[in-house]
């Protein structure tokens, strides 16, 4: 496998940022290396991306070799690209962290250098003077520490789902085909994440994103944090109100609906409720907006969970360490219901009734091809011989269909 890797770097010397472009035959490499290097490749998770930075050395810059790119792209089938997020160099290959980026750029020793994407109360908290939140002044009344007790173990829920650990869905079509929605994850695990997500998106539920936001914001309000969790709130709410994700690939169209209405119309028609008339309407609207292509609307109600529930996340982690730390340094036992698979470890590990049928009936097959071949007088090739016959022979014998 060729991997080619385009980087940016900041030459310190004319204090321009330029690219360099770097190549990789895995053939190359001893096995080990060979087999690390493309699964990181071909993982394609985020989280690992910065794996790759080890192998560094052993990308090789195209221009040192004299040979153009083009080439290896016309004798080879096997090409691949690597990116790392926000990785950034000098001219020597050295690794650059954005605090010295910035001193570079301006000649002040002081200087920050932010991501692109950073918010007002991002910078506002960077800039701050943080000390330690003095939990042990801080007191909650009892029904504020239900709403923070409830939103932890809901966002935990979350966490731990398959849904949030494995993303939302690709979409992809053939010709002239209609578009595909395809899941890592099954129907009935999105309906479990559903489930839990409506406590902390609906409204009038008792603990709710916003509603753990308030009580989190109004106990440590004299903390730079507080007026961070509140930006990333903003942010949240904000966000619902936006339009959905821009799929040019599908059609070019701006949705006149938010991605709020295009969440609410699937809980309230698909998974919470059955439909009345004002969200079936609404369904079928959003539904016409997007060409009448049910899988487009499909995936892009599934996207928008999915970055909905980063955005909770963003200010929920935060108010879930609070709770944690508050509860320990209160020495506190809250009346929290825990969730039903905290309190019962022996949900779901049972067989299903079909993996068990399907189980039972293979050792039974191999049992009577034992006999068959014994009663045959064991001829070389062993029982294997027999499999499909004794599978015949039981299946009759049940009028068994498959």
């Amino acid at each position: 496998m060729y991997l080619f890797w385009k980087i940016r770097y900041l030459d310190t010397q004319d204090k321009q940022f330029k690219d360099r472009v770097l190549w990789l035959d895995t053939n190359s490499l001893n096995d080990e290396t060979k087999v690390a290097i493309e699964l990181i490749h071909e993982l394609n998770d985020h989280r690992h991306q910065r794996k790759m930075l080890q192998y560094r050395h052993f990308f090789k810059d195209e221009k040192d070799e004299g040979r153009d790119l083009k080439e290896y792209f016309k004798d080879n089938n096997c090409m691949g690209s690597v990116f790392v997020y926000d990785y950034f160099e000098d001219e020597d290959g050295n690794e650059l962290s954005n605090k010295r980026m910035a001193e570079i750029l301006t000649g002040n020793p002081n200087a920050i250098m932010l991501p692109q994407g950073t918010r007002q109360h991002d910078i506002d908290y960077i800039l701050a003077d943080k000390q330690p939140i003095q939990i042990d002044k801080v007191s909650l009344t009892q029904n504020q520490l239900e709403v923070l007790g409830y939103f932890s173990r809901d966002l935990r829920e979350l966490l731990a789902s398959a849904f949030y650990k494995n993303g939302p869905a690709t979409l992809s079509r053939e010709g002239g085909k209609l578009p595909e929605v395809k899941t890592s994850v099954t129907d009935e695990e999105i309906r479990s994440f559903v489930t839990i997500f409506r406590r902390l998106y609906m409204k009038k539920e008792p603990a709710n994103f916003l509603k753990a936001t308030t009580v989190f914001v109004d106990a440590v309000k004299s903390h730079p944090i507080s007026n961070w969790v509140k930006g990333a709130t903003d942010v949240y709410e904000a966000g619902l109100a936006q339009k959905p994700i821009f799929v040019p690939c599908i059609q070019q169209k701006d949705y006149p609906f938010a991605r709020k209405r295009i969440i609410d119309v699937f809980i309230y028609t698909q998974y919470a409720h059955q439909p009345n008339e004002k969200r079936y309407r609404q369904y079928q609207e959003c539904l016409t907006a997007a060409a009448n292509i049910k899988s487009l609307l499909l995936w892009l109600f599934l996207a928008e969970l999915w970055h909905c529930t980063l955005d909770i996340l963003n200010g929920g982690k935060i108010i879930v360490s609070f709770y944690d730390n508050y509860c320990r340094c209160h020495k506190i036992s809250t009346d929290v219901l825990t969730s039903i698979a905290h309190n019962n470890p022996g949900i779901g590990i049972l067989e299903k009734k079909e993996t068990r049928q399907a189980r039972l009936f293979q050792e039974k097959i191999k049992q009577l091809a034992e006999m068959l071949w014994e009663n045959s007088g064991s001829p070389e090739g062993g029982v294997g011989l027999f499999i499909e016959q004794a599978q015949t022979q039981l299946k009759q014998t049940l009028n068994w269909e498959d």
